[in-house]
């Protein structure tokens, strides 16, 4: 009888559970069309793709010149561990 008791009470957490999932759920897909939205909107904007493609190149650019920083750093280490 004890394990019955139990059980029932745990319905209305349950029951609790299922509707917070379900105001996630609603939530996300909420956030999912404004995503949808937002896109729409970068794809039919010229300029903003422009501006994302400039982005995309200062980012590569800036990439690559800490690249070579960090190999030259490797290299100074190395240096430095071979003198001492």
């Amino acid at each position: 009888m004890a394990n019955f008791n139990e059980k029932t009470s745990d319905f209305p957490k349950i029951e609790t559970s299922i509707a917070k999932l379900g105001e996630i759920l609603l939530e996300l897909k909420q956030n999912l069309c404004n995503m949808h939205q937002k896109i729409e909107v970068i794809v039919s904007t010229p300029e903003l793709q422009g501006s994302i493609k400039n982005y995309k190149e200062d980012i590569e650019t800036r990439a690559n010149e800490i690249e070579t920083e960090v190999k030259w750093l490797r290299n100074e280490i190395k240096s430095i561990g071979d003198l001492l």
